[in-house]
């Protein structure tokens, strides 16, 4: 197993990737920073992807803040990777913004905006940067983390308990005979614990539902939860996933509870396989690997993922939680025989199990990286660097206890011995797989909720500023690598257009590569506006825009702003 681990390190780190992208805008009418003679009949947005239309998925404002478009934005007929939305007839000239908030197809939010001109250029609409990058706060966005994590949690414990039921413990039991007060005691330890789990995934779950309606529309988690931002949401793959998830949790919490023994009958079997199937499979569809292609593959090796850390996560559990207070009743001799049986049946379920989970973390990397930098230039990749830490370590418990302990019972179970001390040596490894386990998922929780280096958004990204006696407001977008479009805008305290520059310079530089400072011309658009059209940022990295502004023969005032181009 450790040269199986030590090969899939190899092959993670040496593997080429597949490159997928969220969801970026690729062309616009009327095109950025443009002004056009005559008022447009609508406005439409291209993106690189297809694209959930939801949540007002595309509106247009004015300098005054209203909105100019008629409330109809979606998609062009046939056109899943394009918005579009009417405008009302007779806006007056003068600056727009249209901005947009899109699903990918990874359930990742992208957010932007266009600014154009019709007939003659005017104030930009206020806070135009906010516009463009308004979002959910980090309460939301960090309560959303910890929610995914508590929902692996409560998936591991569920269907990887009602798999040790029965591939380990039911065949265990019956091979001893250790008889029915070790099944009862077990029911009852079992049943509480299957229980809880399907109320933790459920209540974060439904949780989960109303801070992915807050990150979807920019708005917090109490502003989201409302009848017309949840029918949004359902209009969604992840709101189809999560409520599908929420279904089977609820479906398995009630046979945990009603079931006698749980899942004996047909019909709880086949609702139960259903529910657990849905448990492992959700993830995937509302996550990274239905953004990346071939989909199919890479839904299935996810689903496979999860039921594999499921079988594992839930077996430990239950052999720390429940198989103690079951052989708590028996006789010394019988303990050690079935506490030996079920560990037997356990370790090979356990050593597939990390096999699987292995080879599909493996692949999955692969896919999501674009190169072996990747793993500790980005937040993404080092996240699966502790990820793979913590499986080496649990790993290593898993052989002390193969190695050592197993050993060990199966003579004291021959000679009729109690499990004594290595009976409590087995508890404290359970104890510290369990707690390395909670450590993983903790991580996962984090790690689904950050876009990988392969199919990492761009920007917007956005800069508000005092530079003197002005307001300097900056968009960068896309912030990747490659050709950007660069909206300067210069107010006065009151948040009026400031009209009076005698020179703006704007120079780009990327330190780590001794790239630059490169000079770069702004045009003005507009009255206290000016826009770089094409500003080159190749290669990715921390590029540095160096700005300065003269306002008079005597004044200047300069600013540096730090961006991560990606």
């Amino acid at each position: 197993m450790r040269r199986a681990l030590t090969l899939a390190c190899l092959l993670l780190l040496g593997l080429p990737a597949v490159a997928s992208a969220h969801a970026t805008l690729v062309s616009s009418e009327p095109a950025r920073g443009v002004t056009v003679r005559e008022q447009p009949d609508e406005v439409v947005l291209r993106f690189s992807e297809p694209v959930e239309a939801a949540f007002g998925a595309l509106r247009v404002v004015g300098a005054d803040g209203k909105r100019v478009d008629d409330g109809s934005s979606g998609h062009p007929p046939g056109q899943p990777d394009a918005l579009r939305v009417g405008l009302k007839d007779g806006i007056a000239d003068g600056t727009y913004v249209a901005t947009y908030r899109v699903i990918s197809a990874d359930s990742h939010p992208v957010s932007g905006g266009v600014v154009f001109n019709v007939g003659r250029p005017g104030a930009a609409p206020a806070d135009v940067t906010k516009l463009i990058t308004a979002e959910a706060g980090p309460v939301s966005k960090t309560a959303m983390k910890v929610v995914r994590g508590v929902a692996y949690l409560a998936t591991a414990i569920l269907a990887g308990g009602l798999i040790f039921l029965l591939i380990v413990w039911g065949p265990a039991l019956r091979a001893t005979g250790a008889g029915a007060a070790a099944a009862a005691a077990m029911q009852h330890r079992v049943r509480p614990i299957l229980v809880g789990a399907a109320a933790v995934g459920a209540g974060a779950t439904g949780l989960g539902l109303g801070l992915q309606a807050a990150l979807a529309s920019g708005a917090s988690l109490w502003q989201a939860v409302d009848a017309d931002t949840f029918r949004e949401l359902l209009k969604t793959n992840f709101g189809h996933a999560w409520a599908v998830r929420l279904i089977a949790f609820t479906v398995l919490g009630v046979l945990a509870a009603v079931a006698k023994p749980p899942g004996r009958r047909p019909v709880e079997l086949v609702l139960g396989g259903l529910s657990v199937l849905a448990l492992c499979i959700t993830p995937a569809l509302a996550g990274h690997a239905r953004a990346t292609d071939p989909v199919w593959l890479n839904v299935a090796l996810d689903a496979l993922h999860v039921a594999a850390m499921s079988a594992w996560v839930g077996g430990l559990v239950l052999l720390l939680a429940a198989v103690p207070a079951a052989t708590r009743a028996l006789a010394a001799r019988d303990r050690t025989r079935l506490l030996a049986a079920v560990l037997g049946r356990f370790s090979p379920l356990a050593m597939v199990s990390v096999a699987v989970l292995v080879l599909t973390g493996v692949v999955a990397s692969i896919e999501h990286l674009t190169a072996v930098s990747d793993l500790w230039d980005s937040s993404w990749g080092r996240l699966v660097l502790a990820k793979i830490v913590l499986l080496l370590v649990l790993v290593g418990l898993g052989a002390v206890n193969q190695r050592r302990t197993m050993p060990r019972l199966r003579r004291l179970a021959e000679e009729g011995a109690p499990p004594g001390d290595d009976g409590r040596v087995l508890r404290a490894t359970l104890r510290a797989e369990v707690a390395l386990v909670v450590g993983a998922l903790a991580v996962t929780g984090i790690l689904v909720g950050i876009s990988p280096p392969a199919s990492a958004a761009g920007g917007p990204a956005s800069l508000e500023r005092t530079v003197g006696p002005l307001e300097l407001q900056a968009t960068l977008d896309p912030a990747r690598a490659g050709v950007n479009e660069l909206h300067l805008y210069l107010l006065r305290r009151d948040g009026t257009p400031f009209t009076g520059t005698k020179e703006l310079r704007v120079t780009a530089a990327l330190p780590s590569e001794q790239i630059g400072p490169l000079p770069a011309k702004p045009r003005r658009a507009g009255p206290g506006h000016y826009v770089i059209e094409a500003l080159p940022l190749t290669p990715g990295g921390d590029w540095e825009l160096a700005f300065s502004v003269r306002v008079s023969e005597f004044d200047q005032y300069d600013t540096r702003w730090k961006v991560s181009v990606r």
